[in-house]
């Protein structure tokens, strides 16, 4: 191989690259467009959570005895808003066949043990968990606490954990509350965002070639470098242009938080974003390229247009989420067979590793063996990425089946040609 012809196919795959709106718009707009979906997720969720403004009267009946004493007076001098009392199921029935309410609570002498109401409503007026949580908040706690007694109990009852104290693991800074959900779904999002930024370069990677092919230019840069040298040459310029894609995502995203006034290091502490993980993270994300490269190089040599592309780049994008897919089994059992073998796997270790760091401390010598199966799985898929390579660049007429590349490259044949070009010839 010519390291000089590498470097230059390298350079040319930047350049090129670079300046397609497609890169630029997917490096500059897409995390304007995930922040700005974050926030409006966020401003209608926290919204949905709390809204109740569209309920005007709520019915209790309590069958358990936790909001009304034995002789049927409340615990609460005044029964908050939008909720009425009713003494049987009977009479909030009537009044709900009257129209006086949008639909009732029935809290069942086991209510206590089961904490599950029964809930009764118009389909206009679905309860949400916005009115069940409000009706737990306002209601429910204060009237158990209100048969306590004990002021610091009742406090207690009312904020359970209004006095916990959250500290990392070998350190005494204390961390605020947001620390909890910070740890776990932050490290999620910054290896979602490695694997977007590596499927995302990697499928540019196969485009390029593919739209070559179609356009004929696969024929002039054969005349100049070989097909292995090619093949590294485009995985490290795409590789180098993902790393500026990151680069100015971090760019973008820490003037956005200074413009905010936020305090960066003490933020990335809370989120639990140390360097250790970034790293590790990092790694995965350039391994996972070089396999994901690779396979997605041999497709783009082996397919004639855009379109046959892509059908077949879904498939592939497919298998390297699968760890979204099993997400339950991280929070459930981090270490157990599902979360172990997705963050080993080659081709689900970029995403599942982040993924199990989130929730649980890896093994040294798991993260060490993930990346050692990784190098093994590039050596492998590059040495077959350039064989099929080298049968499909010249390949024109009709897109190669596995059948076919099987056949060649167990026959050692450097060249496919397809029944449209034989015919051609003849």
């Amino acid at each position: 191989m010519s390291l000089h012809k590498i470097w230059l196919i390298a350079k040319r795959e930047f350049w090129f690259n670079l300046r397609r709106r497609a890169f630029l718009a997917s490096m500059f707009l897409f995390p304007i467009f995930f922040v700005g979906l974050f926030v409006l997720g966020g401003a209608l969720g926290a919204s949905s959570a709390t809204d109740i403004s569209s309920y005007t009267a709520v019915g209790i009946v309590d069958e358990s005895g936790i909001v009304v004493r034995a002789d049927g007076t409340p615990y609460l001098a005044e029964m908050p808003e939008p909720f009425r009392l009713y003494e049987s199921v009977a009479a909030a029935q009537r009044a709900f066949e009257a129209g006086t309410l949008d639909g009732y609570y029935v809290l069942r002498e086991d209510f206590l043990t089961s904490l599950k109401p029964e809930a009764y409503y118009r389909r206009e007026k679905i309860f949400g968990e916005a009115l069940t949580r409000h009706m737990m908040r306002e209601v429910l706690k204060p009237s158990a606490a209100a048969q306590v007694g004990d002021a610091d109990l009742v406090a207690r009852l009312e904020s359970p954990l209004g006095e916990m104290a959250i500290y990392r693991i070998g350190s005494q800074t204390e961390l605020p509350r947001e620390a909890l959900f910070a740890a776990i779904f932050a490290p999620i999002l910054v290896g979602t965002l490695m694997f977007v930024m590596t499927m995302n370069t990697s499928q540019f990677l196969m485009l390029g070639l593919a739209d070559e092919k179609e356009n004929r230019m696969m024929e002039m840069f054969m005349t100049s470098a070989r097909p292995i040298e090619m093949l590294w040459g485009k995985l490290i310029g795409l590789g180098a242009l993902g790393l500026l894609q990151i680069a100015v995502w971090l760019v973008m995203g820490i003037g956005f938080a200074a413009t905010q006034g936020t305090d960066i290091l003490g933020t990335l502490a809370t989120f639990q974003l140390d360097p250790s993980f970034l790293l590790v993270v990092a790694i995965y994300a350039m391994l996972g390229y070089a396999v994901f490269g690779a396979i997605m190089a041999a497709i783009g040599a082996s397919v004639n247009t855009d379109q046959e592309a892509r059908q077949v780049a879904s498939l592939i994008s497919l298998v390297a989420v699968l760890p979204m897919l099993f997400l339950v089994a991280y929070f459930i059992d981090p270490n157990g067979g599902a979360a172990l073998v997705l963050s080993l796997v080659p081709f689900t270790s970029p995403v599942g590793m982040p993924l199990r760091m989130a929730v649980t401390n890896v093994p040294a010598e798991h993260i060490w063996l993930g990346i050692g199966l990784h190098l093994i799985t590039i050596a492998v898929v590059m040495w077959l990425a350039a064989r099929v390579f080298r049968l499909g660049m010249l390949n024109y007429g009709k897109r190669l089946s596995l059948r076919d590349l099987w056949r060649a490259l167990r026959e050692g044949r450097q060249q496919i040609i397809s029944a449209r070009s034989t015919e051609e010839a003849a």
